[in-house]
């Protein structure tokens, strides 16, 4: 089929380009301020000049990719006729295809098939900590805690449950979540590769897409960790999914709503941050619209109403806002009442203050300019002579354990405000030392090389627990198990070469920086947006790669709905 050699290339205007701008700001402070400690031996003036350098260097990516993009059937019809034969043939043209349900499900149990040897050699499942200290909530051995979500934890209770009645085995119990998780992963990766097929993705790029999901060790290794996250990776995914649609103001109907609001909740109960994640996603949905419904109103005459006219009619509009509010209102609730009911205790007053401690942290520890009552005030928290068995700018659990233990956060909980004036008056005095304290602490997630690898799939062996669950192979041998360790170890290791944390968030923005320039919607990108943001104000650990899951698996669909030919 002939491309149509009557496209005309679309010239850049003053907005797309005003565009790019504050992208091409992002990257030039991601590579300084990522390099911190190299950044310090230089001046001031040839920081700044790298920083000038920078900009211009990604703004002129940036502006290259887009044009590009937004451009490239055209090129493409300017090119001789064997060539643009080439490109066809190569390259067909793609169109929307129809969606059956057998092809999701083709793609679901090709997942579900890659993880399944995971699972086999791992059986009942990979344990951490964490997961044993829900377990042991689940069937009573400790108290009920909010400090990983309880909702995921009364998930864990449902499966023991369910397969101890069956079973009378906790191992076979385990095995069960296990196995519901990994085909939750498989089938949601699936409904993914479904979009992308639907939408009309070429097949080579169809090809990458599954072997993404499908075959990344990454992928198989989560689906059996028992833990919280890819059950919010899960919710994650669906809550991007139900955003994008909802942003489509030509669409109507009360059931994108439904799954807005239960993917909403899904992402405000698994993860302590996933309220965070959501109400910047909704006010960004609530302010995009109103933007585009205006802009409308303004561009249509009287005699014609469109989508996004019908949109601000009313019954939509009040249909996103009571979607909204319905999250907000049941997250409030589950929060308060529901969880006093069930006796659940809330997370310690230090587990949300890792921001603020490591700012004060590093003030004191870099000499910073703090009064005899403000080292007095630290003093009554943390016993501040033994700083250096602690105090860690990469890591805040280290600190936040030894006050549990050594320490006395009670305070905190007492003189909120005061401690609340604390953090700001020596913030004021040491603007830079916090700034310091801010990058060690958040530059795994926008820096592209960090001084320490990165664990990808928690850890690798199953801690110690009180239950008995130990590994059973099934079907694969010793020798067998030996080779996938192996096999895992080089990956993971592959992975901290060639990738990072920080290349995750740059593919973000460039994705997003090319739906902008192109005129797309670009809701989808909100909550990932949202969920980076979460971290750099109160990650724990500083490249923890399951905290940024979320945004990795999900480059695939919003590199479709920036840089495919066809909006998605």
């Amino acid at each position: 089929m002939e491309r149509n050699q009557d496209i005309k290339i679309q010239r850049p205007t003053g907005r797309k380009l005003l565009l790019l701008v504050p992208f091409a700001l992002c990257c030039a402070c991601f590579v300084v301020l990522g390099d911190w400690q190299g950044s310090v031996d230089y001046s001031n003036a040839q920081n700044m000049g790298r920083l000038v350098l920078w900009a211009a260097g990604s703004f002129a990516v940036l502006f290259a990719a887009g044009f590009l993009t937004e451009n490239w059937l055209a090129l493409i019809a300017l090119m001789p006729s064997g060539v643009r034969a080439f490109y066809d043939k190569v390259f067909p043209p793609r169109k929307p295809q129809r969606g059956r349900w057998w092809i999701w499900l083709a793609f679901f149990l090709f997942c579900l098939l890659c993880y399944l040897p995971y699972f086999l050699m791992y059986y009942p499942t990979w344990f951490n900590n964490d997961a044993v200290w829900q377990m042991e909530q689940a069937l009573g051995m400790a108290a009920k805690s909010n400090h990983h979500p309880y909702f995921h934890t009364l998930i864990i209770k449902v499966f023991l449950t369910v397969g101890y009645g069956l079973f009378r085995d906790y191992t076979a119990a385990v095995a069960l979540y296990t196995f519901f998780q990994m085909a939750l992963t498989a089938a949601v990766f699936g409904f993914y590769l479904y979009l992308l097929y639907q939408r009309g993705t070429r097949i080579l790029w169809l090809v990458l897409a599954v072997f993404f999901y499908a075959l990344l060790p990454i992928n198989g290794m989560y689906s059996i960790c028992m833990g919280k996250d890819a059950w919010f990776t899960a919710a994650f995914l669906l809550f991007i999914w139900a955003v994008h649609h909802c942003g489509a103001a030509q669409a109507t109907g009360g059931r994108r709503w439904i799954w807005f609001f239960a993917t909403g909740l899904l992402v405000c109960l698994l993860r302590s941050n996933g309220i965070f994640v959501f109400l910047g996603t909704a006010v960004l949905l609530i302010l995009s619209q109103l933007f585009a419904g205006r802009k409308a109103g303004a561009e249509s005459s009287g005699h014609r109403e469109d989508g996004l006219r019908r949109f601000f009619s009313g019954q939509e509009r009040q249909r996103m806002y009571a979607s909204v509010a319905a999250v907000l209102v049941s997250y409030l609730l589950w929060q308060g009442p529901v969880l006093h009911a069930l006796q659940v205790q809330p997370p310690d007053t230090i587990e949300s203050l890792t921001m603020p401690v490591q700012h004060l942290l590093c003030a004191y520890a870099r000499g910073g300019n703090l009064k005899p009552e403000e080292v007095e005030m630290l003093e009554a928290v943390v016993p501040l002579s033994q700083i250096d068995e602690y105090y860690n700018p990469y890591l805040f659990d280290m600190t936040k354990n030894y006050i549990r233990e050594h320490g006395d956060q009670q305070v905190i909980a007492d003189n909120r405000g005061a401690y609340a004036k604390l953090w700001l008056n020596v913030g004021l005095r040491n603007p830079m030392l916090y700034l310091e304290g801010e990058i060690r602490q958040t530059a795994g997630y926008y820096a592209l090389h960090i001084p320490h690898e990165q664990i990808l799939y928690s850890e690798y062996f199953m801690v110690e627990n009180p239950f008995g669950i130990e590994n059973e192979r099934k079907v694969f041998s010793y020798d067998a198990s030996i080779a996938m360790g192996q096999f895992l170890q080089w990956f993971q290791t592959l992975y901290n070469r060639v990738w990072s944390l920080g290349m995750n968030t740059w593919l973000l923005l460039f994705a997003l920086a090319c739906t902008l320039y192109r005129g797309r919607r670009a809701i989808a990108f909100a909550p990932c947006v949202m969920l980076l943001g979460s971290l750099l104000l109160a990650t724990p650990v500083y490249n923890e790669f399951r905290y940024a899951y979320g945004v990795f698996v999900a480059l695939p669909v919003l590199f479709s709905v920036g840089v495919g030919e066809e909006a998605l």
